[in-house]
């Protein structure tokens, strides 16, 4: 079942959240660090007060599998054409239900809920080292429009 996340659920989800942080961690361990277990409970707890942003779950027997964090955009400046778009800020699942089709779904109810919302498209953004990440959002529709690069200088 996906709804859209409670109070009650901030424990699991702080677990699922230090899971994906920490797969940022390891592939960039010079841009993040591992802060304290508190951290994810409060930044969460932010999250779900913030009325701009959306949090979904995916639950089975009780267990959060999945989550997604949305918020919309509006784009009606002067440069640009009038447009609404979702963006997703984190898309995570639970590391024991990888692969079991866990986040196909949540990404289609994430779509679903961008097209309720009369959004032209669907954008996030990824580490390119992270390669699994790539491949689902690959597989899932998404390409790259967009290039944001980086030059180390130490």
């Amino acid at each position: 079942m996906i709804r859209k996340a409670q109070k009650s659920d901030i424990p699991q989800l702080a677990e699922i959240y230090k899971q994906l942080h920490t797969i940022h961690c390891n592939l960039r361990s010079d841009y993040y660090k591992m802060p304290e277990d508190d951290f994810f409970v409060t930044d969460l707890e932010d999250v779900l007060k913030n009325e701009e942003m959306t949090v979904i779950v995916s639950e089975c027997n009780s267990e959060i599998t999945g989550y997604a964090v949305i918020f919309y955009i509006d784009m009606d400046e002067i440069v640009n054409l009038p447009l609404k778009k979702c963006f997703i800020e984190q898309f995570a699942v639970n590391e024991k239900f990888r692969r079991k089709g866990i986040g196909k779904k949540l990404m289609n109810y994430v779509k679903k809920l961008a097209a309720e919302n009369n959004c032209q498209s669907v954008e996030l953004g990824v580490w390119c080292e992270n390669y699994n990440a790539v491949e689902f959002y690959s597989e899932m529709g998404f390409v790259p429009r967009t290039y944001k690069m980086e030059m180390k200088i130490m």
